[in-house]
This record gives C-alpha cells, structure tokens and sequence, in this order.
C-alpha cells in the first residue's frame, strides 16, 4: 500500500471518528435538553397541584403574578386563542383605559381590555367597564377592584394550550407515575451501587 493512499485513509477514519463522537455530543445535549423541559413541566403540576389544593383557585399564582391561558379569538388585535397571559396584581390607581386586565366574574376568569371606569355612588367604589376587542358594545357587568386579578405582562404565543394540558387531571396522573417510577429505578441503582461496593470491599479483603 502506498505512504500517501494509507494517509487518506487514516485521515478518512479519523473524520468519521470525529463525526461519531461529535453526534454522540449532539444527542448527549438534545437528551439533556429533553429531561430539562420534563422536569420543569412536571414541577409545574407539582407546583399547580399543591397550590390548587391550598388556594382552591384554578390558576397559578406566585407573589402576586397569575399564569392564564386566553380561550377564544374575541380579543384577537392583542390576544391570540390559546396565548399564555401572565399578569400582575396592581392597586386601583394603576388601572388605566384600555388596560388589559384578569378578572373573576361568576366564577370565570375573563380576559378583557378595560373600557371605562367610574366612581359609582350606590355602593361607594370605582367600578370598571370592560370589553372585548370584537364586540361592539361593552361588556354589562361592573367590575370592583377586589375582583381583579391583574394586569397583563405579557402574552407568549401557544404556551397557554401546554399549561392547560399540564393542569389536567390525566397530566397529573402521568406525572405521579412517572415520579413513582423514578423513585423505584433510583432506589434499584443506589441498591446495585451499594452491592457493587460491597463486593469490592470483599474482593479486596481477601
């Protein structure tokens, strides 16, 4: 074989050798990546579960920012079907017109753009008016401060259909499995760790 032929090949194989360890690095990170995106989902529904069950409230709220999902395209010009809306809880004086505010209203969470407000003389405290942003009219319903739950932040495209998916109950019993089985699998290899170390204590004392 000739000097120059046998470096060619050399040279090929250690470019395929590169390329092999360089998609075994690759898949190592989009793994890391994978279990990172799990793990933050389901401290979520840990999160939401234990808040719910404390609160009783059907969203997640913490020190005062509320983590909602917009449903329907009736405030489409800023929300969008599905966004995630984070708002932030605000004193009285910080409602401004046009405003996008969270608020509970027969016990639904409404998403709406604040149209008017008013000091209303019958029962002594500011009231809002709010409407969505394809309905002529405004909505009929005279919003109290104590019925706000906060001010919108910011909205993030589609995150809302995960978080919705996320506090179902089916979700929630995924995720109890999957921690059950995590528990199990760590509790085999401590137990294997533990049983390999004792043999090579043994090994060595003879």
């Amino acid at each position: 074989m000739k000097v120059g032929e046998r470096r060619r090949k050399l040279k090929m194989k250690k470019n395929e050798e590169i390329k092999f360890l360089r998609n075994i690095k690759i898949k190592k990170i989009l793994i890391k990546i994978i279990y990172v995106i799990i793990t933050i989902l389901i401290l979520y529904n840990i999160i939401f579960l234990i808040h719910k069950s404390i609160t009783q409230k059907e969203y997640l709220q913490i020190f005062g920012i509320s983590f909602l999902t917009m449903n329907g395209e009736l405030m489409e010009e800023d929300l969008k079907d599905n966004d995630l809306v984070i708002v932030k809880q605000i004193d009285e004086d910080e409602i401004k017109i046009g405003d996008i505010i969270a608020y509970n209203v027969n016990d639904k969470i409404r998403i709406n753009k604040v149209f008017n407000s008013y000091y209303d003389d019958n029962i002594r405290k500011v009231v809002y008016i709010t409407k969505f942003n394809k309905n002529l009219q405004p909505n009929i319903e005279k919003i109290q401060i104590n019925q706000i739950i906060g001010k919108k932040v910011i909205n993030i495209p589609i995150l809302g259909a995960v978080i919705k998916i996320l506090q179902t109950k089916f979700v929630s019993i995924i995720v109890f499995v999957i921690l059950c089985i995590s528990y199990s699998y760590n509790k085999y290899l401590y137990a294997k760790k533990k049983e390999r170390s004792r043999k090579l204590k043994k090994n060595k004392a003879r």
